[in-house]
């Protein structure tokens, strides 16, 4: 299988938490945790990855959406004609320090 390939047309912003992966530059993985985050009303199923440092860190890497916007969209102006660009996912760093 290949790997994919990065959209040279899209930057990755300054805010954006994926950044906060180049943190695990020379780290080293204790341990990993997979599994279904637990569930909201408010948001999708999501599947969760916990690594786990030998440093003490754990680094949590969940997917986000913007299924809510697109939800809240629908319910005001009754808008119908979705197409796959109109969702949009990214990856949610989260370090536990």
């Amino acid at each position: 299988m290949t790997l994919p390939k990065f959209d040279k047309h899209n930057e990755i912003e300054g805010n954006y938490s994926i950044n906060q992966a180049r943190d695990m530059v020379g780290k080293t993985i204790e341990s990993i945790d997979i599994g279904i985050a637990e569930s909201h009303p408010r948001l999708h199923q999501r599947e969760l990855l916990i690594i786990s440092f030998t440093d003490g860190t754990k680094l949590a890497i969940s997917i986000g959406s913007n299924v809510q916007n697109i939800i809240s969209d629908l319910n005001n102006n009754g808008k119908v004609d979705l197409k796959p660009n109109d969702f949009h996912t990214d990856l949610d760093l989260t370090w536990q320090r």
